[in-house]
């Protein structure tokens, strides 16, 4: 049969090979490390689940979970709020030209992460920057706040910098999705007497549902692994006292910074657990409703 077939079977030997080197050992190697001591370079040392036990011990793991959720939440809703928002007035309200807008909004995903935190740095730079001359402006005098540096506003300008990026990748969902809704709907529902925000929130809203649940749980699991934007913006360091360090920046920072790859392989499967939790709460929620 295999001699037969030797053919076939050396045709697609290439890929199952690509395959098993670069998706099914890693993942076993990772699950290995997690319950290994090892530096890259010396030999691994079993110590079984204490990487996980020091991770949930660690105090920056603990804030990274939270800055994780923070930045997660805020951004997650303020993307998709504002996206739905600018699908519904596209699709209302603009006759013509409806690429256009699909282009202009899809153009922040082609600006690199790093050049994006770079023009945020310079609105917010304390010496010099436009948003503290706006502010001295205002106030009547010089206003030298150092944005980067505050442990608050320094979360909200993570939140800023994900919106400005993401927001025209999920109005094109919205849009795609509000553009197959039947619109002999909207027109009896009209004949009907049925008020705009009626028609939005019993018949938009429901029928856009499937595009409002693949929105929200794409997001949801970008924002768990949330890794460039605060990385870039905070240079690396993770903001003052750790303020912006997220899970994904903890595992680089354990992985390879400090070259502790068990605990780093440990966290990733945290964050794998996680990505689970939301696919499967996410896949229990819209069989509930339908959807």
């Amino acid at each position: 049969m295999v001699r037969r077939n030797r053919a076939f079977y050396a045709s697609v030997a290439p890929f199952f090979a690509i395959f098993v080197a670069f998706s099914i050992f890693p993942v076993v190697f990772s699950f290995y490390l997690g319950l290994s001591d090892w530096d890259g370079f010396s030999e691994p040392e079993f110590v079984g689940l204490a990487n996980y036990s020091r991770a949930l011990q660690d105090p920056v793991f603990q804030k990274a979970i939270w800055n994780t959720l923070y930045l997660w939440f805020w951004s997650t809703i303020l993307t998709v709020g504002l996206a739905l928002g600018l699908a519904v007035m596209v699709n209302e309200y603009v006759l013509g030209g409806k690429t256009y807008f699909r282009l202009v909004f899809l153009l922040p995903l082609l600006v690199a992460p790093a050049i994006a935190a770079i023009l945020l740095r310079v609105f917010f730079t304390s010496n010099g920057g436009i948003v503290n001359m706006l502010v001295g402006a205002a106030q009547g005098q010089p206003s030298y706040f150092n944005w980067l540096a505050s442990e608050f506003w320094i979360k909200p300008l993570v939140v800023l910098l994900v919106i400005w990026r993401w927001t025209g990748w999920h109005m094109i969902i919205f849009l795609a999705g509000l553009q197959s809704i039947p619109r002999d709907i909207y027109e009896a529902a009209r004949m009907d007497g049925v008020g705009r925000w009626a028609i939005f929130s019993r018949i938009t809203l429901p029928l856009l549902f499937p595009s409002l649940a693949f929105s929200i749980i794409t997001a949801t699991l970008g924002g768990v692994q949330m890794f460039d934007e605060p990385f870039v913006l905070t240079q690396g360091q993770g903001g003052t006292n750790n303020s912006t360090t997220t899970l994904g920046m903890y595992l680089y920072a354990t992985a390879f910074s400090q070259f502790d790859f068990g605990l780093g392989a440990a966290v990733s499967w945290y964050i794998f657990a996680a990505v689970v939790a939301f696919t499967l709460l996410h896949r229990s929620i819209t069989k509930r409703l339908g959807a």
